[in-house]
């Protein structure tokens, strides 16, 4: 007589919609990492400088496209270390295409302790972005720490 006897696996599910940590090496879908920027942008909106606190397990991004054509956003991730110049961390400058009400993410591990940047470049006004900062590896932002789109600051160039 042959028994069934599962392994247990002790994994986090995620229902659809929640948001994960993503490897350096994974990257949002219709995402692509940008060598050399190729074009520029109507807009430029950053959030200024901003610390990671010690207890940060994750920095997550989110665009949505509130236009009514797809979109093609370039964002960056920035360290900001105190007397030297800020340096796009990994993955690097990274162009993704969101349809039309649709939104997308990265969220990565970056070193706490350190002032980071993520700037963000676009053709709409359409395009609302957020930063939040998370202690673990899904979606949970620790308090105080979100970035909403009023917060982000239009660079003028």
């Amino acid at each position: 007589m042959t028994t069934n006897n599962p392994k247990n696996k002790m994994e986090t599910k995620l229902n659809i919609g929640m948001l994960s940590l993503t490897d350096l090496s994974v990257i949002p879908e219709k995402a692509v990492i940008e060598k050399k920027p190729t074009s520029g942008y109507k807009h430029c909106y950053t959030t200024g400088p901003f610390l990671l606190p010690q207890n940060s397990g994750s920095l997550d991004w989110t665009i949505l496209n509130n236009a009514t054509t797809e979109q093609k956003v370039r964002v960056t991730v920035f360290k900001c270390p105190v007397g030297t110049v800020k340096t796009p961390v990994p993955p690097g400058a990274l162009v993704v295409s969101i349809d039309p009400g649709e939104s997308t993410h990265n969220a990565n591990e970056y070193t706490e302790g350190f002032s980071y940047e993520v700037q963000v470049e676009c053709n709409s006004k359409l395009i609302f972005p957020y930063v939040s900062v998370w202690p673990g590896n899904f979606g949970v932002v620790i308090p105080g720490t979100g970035i909403n789109s009023g917060s982000f600051i239009r660079k003028l160039t």
